[in-house]
């Protein structure tokens, strides 16, 4: 028997504290996933999504879960996937995003994936991977120009993205 914090402790109640801490560490990972994935309103009618970091199967799950929600609490018919965080894109990463890009047409929502850098577009091609049919841009900024024009609106041309710098 071993004695923790002033209390006798036999093997049930390290299990019961194992067993405890393991919970508290998977509920921990569980918020940290939800956090890493916040929801964006950029305008009246278009979300963002900035993805950092790598996805799998898990947080792809709470990405999608995410977007719908909003999608849905807010009635915005265009949502933004910005990849630009993400290190890597393979096939299982790139089939989780046209599973995302899927879902959100399920929800009346048009959605555009931002962020693809040239080694990115090279590995997508050199994979197979169809995204026939999928709105793509290289940068944030530029699928946020596609979205407010397909809304009707504009900023300007020198409003949104590096250009919109003072000289």
């Amino acid at each position: 028997m071993r004695w923790q914090a002033g209390i006798r402790c036999d093997g049930r109640c390290e299990q019961v504290h194992q067993t405890a801490r393991e919970e508290v560490i998977r509920r921990q990972g569980e918020d940290m996933l939800e956090l890493s994935t916040p929801v964006i309103q950029l305008w009246d009618g278009i979300l963002a999504l900035p993805i950092i970091g790598t996805l799998d199967s898990q947080r792809t799950q709470v990405v999608m879960e995410a977007l719908l929600q909003q999608i849905v609490a807010t009635r915005s018919p265009i949502a933004i996937l910005d990849i630009t965080g993400v290190p890597t894109v393979d096939t299982l990463t790139a089939q989780h995003l046209l599973k995302t890009v899927a879902a959100t047409r399920l929800m009346g929502a048009e959605c555009i994936i931002s962020g693809i850098r040239p080694q990115i577009a090279q590995t997508i091609v050199h994979l197979g991977v169809e995204l026939q049919g999928v709105t793509t841009k290289a940068t944030l900024a530029d699928a946020f120009r596609l979205a407010l024009k397909k809304l009707g609106q504009s900023l300007g041309p020198s409003s949104v993205g590096p250009s919109s710098r003072a000289p």
